[in-house]
């Protein structure tokens, strides 16, 4: 029972230290729709359109960050755990990635507010 509850603490421990986030975690910056104002609906639902794609594709390099440093985490804590305080985590593709929904809410807004077509 001993063991048990040794083991449950020190994954606690483990799975609360990494600043690392999932894609589902990562909230959109603030990007103003005014910068997309001047494009045609045209214009807009293509960059809508690329932009989806990119975003895909952020996505599943902040899960596979997300995964590569909780792994990681795991193996500092065992073998030497006072570097998994140095861990940085998957912060730079997180941020892409905010920024990335950002811009997809901006271009949505400003295709609403033009009356695109969605």
């Amino acid at each position: 029972m001993k063991a048990m509850n040794l083991l449950l603490v020190s994954t606690m421990l483990i799975a609360g230290c990494s600043t690392a986030k999932k894609s589902s975690e990562v909230a959109a910056n603030y990007v103003p729709s005014t910068t997309y104002q001047n494009m045609s609906c045209n214009n807009l639902r293509a960059e809508g359109d690329r932009l989806r794609r990119s975003v895909s594709d952020m996505e599943a390099s902040v899960d596979s960050e997300y995964k590569k440093d909780k792994n990681m985490e795991l193996v500092t804590w065992l073998l030497f755990w006072p570097a998994a305080f140095a861990m940085d985590g998957n912060d730079a593709e997180a941020q892409k990635l905010a920024n990335a929904k950002g811009e997809a809410d901006a271009i949505r807004s400003a295709m609403i507010s033009k009356g695109c077509r969605m």
